[in-house]
């Protein structure tokens, strides 16, 4: 059985990715596992503790609604889904668990829903398209 991660942030792309990655495990019976990562905000410095676990917060709300829709799209299907969050550096965590988890292919969006950090840093598909061993299918 091959074993798919799909890493989503709730963009058009990665829903996008979803809906490929049902379509490809459906017809290779394979086990899914779809991953979201959460920022890490204690880099964020700010005098205000409120504001920091509010934005925290926010976060894993927005990580909760990710995952409820990604499990919607996956209704019906036939074979093993199980959804997850990381908390971390979005690459890092998505090489790590593609790479210590023995998937056979990670799917992802070719953009994100962060538009200012893509253009300050690339994007997340390229930097993990350019740091992993395991084969990569991007989405547009």
């Amino acid at each position: 059985m091959n074993k798919i991660l799909v890493a989503v942030d709730g963009s058009k792309y990665s829903q996008k990715a979803l809906f490929k990655a049902k379509q490809l495990a459906t017809a290779l019976n394979s086990e899914v596992t779809i991953l979201n990562v959460v920022g890490i905000w204690d880099n964020v410095y700010t005098h205000n503790t409120t504001l920091k676990a509010q934005l925290g917060k926010t976060e894993l709300e927005n990580t909760e609604r990710i995952l409820k829709e990604a499990e919607e799209i996956f209704e019906g299907f036939p074979g093993k889904m199980t959804a997850m969050y990381k908390t971390g550096d979005v690459v890092e965590e998505i090489v790590k668990l593609a790479e210590d988890g023995g998937y056979d292919l990670v799917i992802m969006g070719s953009r994100g829903a962060g538009a200012f950090s893509r253009t300050l840093i690339g994007s997340v598909s390229d930097k993990v398209l350019h740091h992993i061993k395991t084969s990569v299918l991007i989405i547009k």
